[in-house]
């Protein structure tokens, strides 16, 4: 009841302010309560739980309380609640605060979601970003910022918890999509509208099949190359997108700057020939266990003649070596599609 003197908002049942102590009203006039009402929404389920206590399936309510407090008793820690925080406004929403987070939470469901859209680009990198500083704000207003009071520890403890986050984020997609990966290529095939920067999905083999066609776009990790031939070839990438033209027991050389596979000529709109190897005079066998993969290394010592031996040092790779199998060109998005 409030007070018309000091307008001071009194329990209902009293006849003088507590503030003021004015006289609010006859004394043992009835007060009319109504107590608030359960959503309609949540109806059902309270009487689903009715049902399952009255057949002994769920325990009583006390222990489903007792577990409430429980949680809540946890989320009330400070430290305790940053952990809880790996899912942004968990923390809150254990404490019944969760409306103080939620646009916040709202705002990071939308970036975090464009970037992912976006993922393989720049504005996607940063969509990304954006979205694990704002995940590293809503862990942190849930409480820590008032056991660190100084500016300095505030900032360090800001930066270790968005370094601590961007591992997650790096770390989390290859456990729930761990068949799955993507890269970028250095090629340009018109005849499968890839350009040379485009990002490939690509699903990743646990076993090297039986035969790849040729053509696919395999993704293979060139490392051994690094250690070997480096007056021939220097490339920093641990993996890349290259495409199969020569299959097992087969034989490619360059013929007029275009693949000859056997006495088969290959369409160079479909398989392109790099430019480290127009030109050049060289043969090579593709073993039976091995593929043929052409990709533009970044080469080493222009103008000098490339052997048998180079080519095939850098351009075959066993069946094991291949990680997997591109089939979706995902950036840009002006030609995102399926690969054929």
């Amino acid at each position: 009841m409030k007070c018309a003197r000091c307008q001071f908002e009194n329990i209902p049942g009293r006849d003088r302010c507590i503030r003021c102590n004015s006289i609010l009203g006859a004394v043992g006039a009835a007060i009319e309560v109504y107590p608030p009402r359960m959503p309609a929404w949540r109806k059902p389920f309270r009487d689903f739980m009715r049902w399952l206590r009255s057949h002994r399936v769920a325990g009583p309510r006390v222990a489903t309380d007792r577990v409430r407090q429980g949680l809540a008793r946890v989320g009330s820690d400070p430290f305790v609640g940053l952990v809880v925080s790996v899912v942004p406004g968990l923390a809150h929403l254990l404490r019944r605060r969760f409306r103080e987070v939620s646009l916040l939470v709202l705002a990071w469901v939308i970036l975090l979601a464009s970037g992912v859209f976006l993922y393989g680009s720049g504005i996607g990198f940063l969509l990304i970003g954006l979205a694990i500083g704002l995940h590293a704000w809503i862990a942190l207003q849930f409480g820590l910022f008032k056991e660190i009071a100084g500016f300095a520890e505030r900032i360090v403890m800001t930066l270790v918890i968005v370094a601590v986050l961007t591992l997650l984020y790096r770390g989390l997609p290859r456990l729930l999509f761990h068949g799955y990966t993507g890269a970028h290529t250095a090629l340009t095939i018109p005849a499968l509208n890839v350009q040379a920067g485009d990002y490939l999905l690509v699903r990743r083999m646990v076993h090297a099949p039986e035969r790849l066609p040729r053509g696919a776009l395999v993704l293979v990790h060139p490392s051994r190359f690094r250690n070997s031939r480096r007056d021939v070839l220097d490339d920093e990438r641990t993996e890349m997108v290259g495409q199969v033209v020569g299959l097992p027991g087969e034989t490619a050389h360059i013929r007029d700057r275009v693949y000859v596979v056997g006495e088969e000529v290959l369409d160079p709109a479909r398989f392109p020939v790099p430019e480290w190897l127009q030109g050049q005079s060289w043969r090579v066998d593709v073993p039976v266990d091995s593929y043929f993969v052409s990709s533009p290394y970044r080469v080493m010592g222009h103008g000098r003649r490339l052997t048998d031996d180079a080519v095939q040092n850098v351009s075959i790779f066993a069946a094991d070596d291949i990680r997997g199998r591109a089939f979706m060109l995902w950036w840009p998005l002006s030609r995102r599609g399926f690969i054929e």
